[in-house]
């Protein structure tokens, strides 16, 4: 099976996309993670948003020997969200919680006193789960919204008496973060995360932005250039049938990505 190709949303462009897919798979659990590490730190313009998604994806691939990376979503800083790994596969995410689940990492370290989450980040981490929850027709709760922190090694679920207790200790990482949205636990999570989601749904447009362009690799493979002409340097190469979004056009090159320079030559496209 061909690797996953990283695709980069702001909310705006996830939820159209969101809503004008239809999934194969039934969804009733929306994981909730962070990275740890790579951490808010380990951004920086040579490793941008794409390079953590590759890194990501080689260490779950060699390390974790896992057929792609596992998460279906990376959430960012900058409050843009990343397509990893397609959702109608089932995520390598929690045990116990992998089928009919969708996986979601937020990238940072959200302990607490480590990264401090941007207000984009926040914001962007609300809205999603509320389009995930709109999408699959999701109540948020304790049961449909879980953390890494509630469930096990064996992917048997703790009781909500020890969660709220603090007494899984090193039984579990932390994940989502002890400085999540008010903590790791039940409580934290329904006393300060649920509430916000639910708001969310309620004020979810109900007219979507102008969806890209979508269009096929026509050529046995296609140079990602970083501008719109043929002595800007290959980023990467996508191979033939991929296909991609087309968000702007100019003098017979396209852009596929509303995040970053990313350009190749639009004869190339159907």
């Amino acid at each position: 099976m061909p690797l996953a190709q990283f695709r980069i949303f702001s909310p705006d462009e996830f939820d159209v996309y969101l809503n004008s897919s239809v999934f194969s798979r039934t969804v009733k659990i929306i994981q909730n993670h962070h990275t740890w590490r790579p951490g808010y730190s380990h951004l920086s313009s040579q490793r941008g948003e794409m390079y953590w998604l590759e890194s990501m994806r080689s260490v779950h691939i060699n390390d974790r020997k896992w057929s792609d990376i596992g998460q279906h979503i990376t959430t960012f800083p900058s409050g843009n969200i990343a397509l990893c790994r397609p959702i109608d596969l089932v995520p390598a995410g929690i045990r116990g919680a992998n089928t009919g689940g969708i996986c979601i990492e937020h990238f940072g370290n959200f302990d607490l006193g480590a990264d401090q989450m941007t207000d984009a980040h926040r914001n962007c981490i609300i809205r999603l789960n509320a389009l995930l929850c709109k999408k699959f027709k999701l109540q948020p709760n304790a049961s449909t919204i879980v953390y890494h922190h509630w469930y096990d090694q064996r992917g048997k679920r703790f009781s909500e008496e020890k969660i709220n207790s603090g007494l899984v200790g090193n039984e579990q990482k932390s994940c989502p973060g002890t400085g999540f949205f008010g903590g790791n636990t039940i409580m934290a999570a329904q006393n300060n995360f649920f509430p916000l989601i639910t708001e969310a749904m309620k004020d979810q447009a109900t007219t979507p932005v102008v969806q890209p362009k979508m269009k096929k690799v026509k050529a046995s493979a296609l140079n990602v250039r970083s501008g719109p002409d043929k002595n800007s340097p290959v980023l990467r190469v996508v191979p033939k049938e991929t296909e991609l979004a087309v968000y702007q056009e100019r003098d017979g090159w396209s852009k596929i990505s509303n995040t970053a320079n990313e350009w190749v030559f639009s004869n190339l496209l159907i």
